[in-house]
């Protein structure tokens, strides 16, 4: 079940955080060492701990590979926060974003947050510094979330770059600290043409402050995710959120975006 948002311009406020509880076993990655011949064959296999078998390369991230891969599991715990993308908006009965299928398709136990109009700045119609994302991530102090997801904002088109900058730096160092073992993925704007073009400065200064913060950012507009070519099929009817199609769609690429932080990098160091 999904959340309705807002995608980039202020509206009514809905906020109906989704908490998931499927408790699942966690999965373990397993390194096979090969066999050993010495009379009797057999096979040696070992498990890295996921803080010490892969180190991160330096001048990048600071999120390893293994870390990743086992925050990605089915049945993680994983914290998504954002906006009206996260919540659906634009979807068939407005409640059924691109959160939604990832979680479902992931097998994860999720707590889906999505305000509508909200941002790293932006309160929104609610006027209350309680819907920015970090007051929401410092709500959520309970949880344990091996991976937490911080989508957006389109919003944040009324502050300056140097303003929201500075603010998602603070954002996510606040959800590094409050949540030292997790992983932590900033997602940039991700609207369909036209409006897309009018995120570019937005992005940019999300894109600073996860830099500043050390923390993967996912650049949708530099990826090129959404075209002219294929905005019309995802685009939902008022040009600012998406469709269905545009959210199943949004969903397969922030997963494969997800799959490249596990995959091992050239001068990673692995033992």
């Amino acid at each position: 079940m999904a959340r309705r948002t807002d995608g980039g311009w202020p509206d009514g406020p809905r906020s109906l955080p989704l908490r998931r509880r499927r408790r699942r076993r966690r999965l373990l990655p397993a390194v096979a060492l090969g066999a050993m011949s010495l009379g009797v064959a057999g096979f040696l296999v070992m498990l890295p701990t996921v803080s010490d078998a892969c180190q991160p390369v330096p001048g990048t991230p600071d999120v390893s590979t293994t870390r990743a891969a086992a925050a990605l599991a089915p049945g993680s715990d994983v914290l998504i926060v954002g906006d009206s993308y996260t919540t659906g908006r634009g979807s068939y009965d407005g409640t059924h974003g691109w959160a939604q299928d990832l979680v479902a398709d992931r097998g994860w136990d999720a707590t889906i947050d999505g305000v509508p109009g909200s941002g790293y700045v932006n309160t929104g119609a609610t006027n209350s510094a309680r819907s920015t994302y970090l007051s929401r991530i410092e709500r959520r102090g309970s949880l344990d979330p091996e991976l937490v997801i911080v989508q957006g904002s389109q919003n944040d088109w009324l502050v300056s770059s140097a303003t929201l900058e500075a603010r998602v730096e603070r954002t996510l160092r606040a959800a590094k600290r409050q949540w030292p073992h997790a992983v932590i993925v900033a997602i940039g704007p991700s609207a369909p043409q036209p409006r897309a073009e009018t995120t570019t400065g937005i992005s940019s200064a999300v894109a600073a402050g996860a830099r500043a913060a050390g923390v993967p950012f996912v650049d949708a507009l530099d990826r090129q995710w959404f075209t002219k070519m294929n905005s019309g099929s995802y685009a939902a009817g008022d040009g600012q959120h998406l469709n269905d199609d545009g959210y199943r769609y949004l969903a397969a690429k922030i997963d494969s975006a997800l799959e490249e932080l596990a995959t091992p990098r050239a001068g990673e160091q692995c033992a």
